[in-house]
């Protein structure tokens, strides 16, 4: 497993205030080349918990070996499937204790089925996580917007929607396009939920966001992602910003 940092930058600043880790296999084997496609696999093949134990050790180590450059944040992919595992919270809790990180900087990321999660175990595992402090994102959001509601939203332990990249791609160019990710925006707000967005590769994709009321945005403007000694090169410079 290899695995690589992005960051986060808020978009009026454009100061980095998060970076996240994404996993690859480190043949690059054909179908598992991106994040999703590694996640999908490990959630297949019965490989989930070890991945995320895997995961959180390689930051974690990286996180601290960085000390001042790093980042405020870390964000960090885990399936849905994990919450099934009735240990999660405490073994993550127990690895920020070890590295000495609050759990206040870290952010774990799920896709949009964590909005209906109701089997008791994984509820307690986000119940648990959210009360020590740990950020809560839906990662993708929007595809199935239709099916979400204000209300289940608010009574989710969710802190923020990170908008698919294929909803904001185009949005300088099609106006179809600004009235879906608007009517997000203003689900987010009512809901009181922060709203970033990954994907992004030109500057006039962040001004339409920026307008929106989005906060965070990563993608090509700001850098790819990168590996362990390219992430702390590019941190390392007088003032990180769009590359």
């Amino acid at each position: 497993m290899l695995v690589n940092y992005q960051p986060i930058v808020d978009l009026g600043s454009r100061k980095v205030v998060r970076a996240e880790a994404l996993c690859r296999f480190a043949d690059n084997a054909e179908g598992l080349d991106t994040p999703d496609d590694f996640v999908k696999y490990a959630e297949e093949h019965g490989l989930i918990k070890d991945l995320t134990d895997s995961l959180l050790q390689t930051t974690l180590d990286f996180w601290k070996k960085l000390g001042k450059l790093a980042p405020e944040g870390l964000a960090l992919n885990l399936s849905v499937q994990n919450l099934e595992e009735v240990d999660l919270a405490d073994r993550i809790l127990e690895s920020l204790r070890k590295h000495q990180m609050q759990p206040g900087r870290l952010s774990l990321e799920f896709d949009e089925r964590v909005v209906r999660v109701n089997d008791l175990a994984r509820k307690a595992n986000l119940e648990k996580l959210s009360k020590a402090g740990v950020k809560i994102s839906v990662d993708g959001f929007g595809p199935s917007l239709s099916n979400f509601s204000r209300l289940e939203l608010e009574t989710m332990l969710v802190n923020e929607l990170k908008v698919d990249r294929t909803l904001v791609q185009d949005l300088d160019s099609d106006p179809k396009s600004r009235v879906t990710v608007k009517a997000i925006a203003e689900l987010a707000q009512d809901a009181h939920l922060e709203l970033s967005a990954s994907g992004i590769e030109r500057e006039s994709t962040a001004e339409w966001l920026g307008r929106f009321g989005f906060t965070r945005i990563q993608g090509f403007l700001i850098a790819p992602a990168m590996d362990e000694a390219a992430f702390t090169a590019w941190l390392s410079r007088p003032s990180p910003s769009a590359a």
